[in-house]
């Protein structure tokens, strides 16, 4: 019976391990993609100003997302950063 429980215990800590790999995979992932997305949306942000202010159109609104969007990366990239260097 001792030999059972221990054997359940040892199954189940495996199996946290396994979830907690799992998730920080999933996290990783997770990070990867929102940090091409917000790149990408401030490229075409940055562009659209620019077109915008060129041709004498409001400019400000898409100027705005792009500068949020860089600043939304950056701050991905810093906490990424300090997590990595822990």
């Amino acid at each position: 019976m001792p030999d059972e429980a221990e054997e359940l215990r040892e199954y189940e800590r495996e199996r946290q391990e396994r979830i907690a790999r799992r998730n920080a995979l999933s996290w990783v992932i997770v990070g990867w993609v929102l940090a091409v997305m917000l790149a990408l949306l401030a490229y075409d942000s940055a562009h659209a100003a620019l077109d915008s202010r060129a041709h004498g159109r409001p400019w400000l609104y898409s100027a705005s997302v792009s500068l949020l969007c860089t600043l939304a990366l950056l701050a991905l990239a810093t906490r990424s950063l300090r997590r990595h260097l822990r």
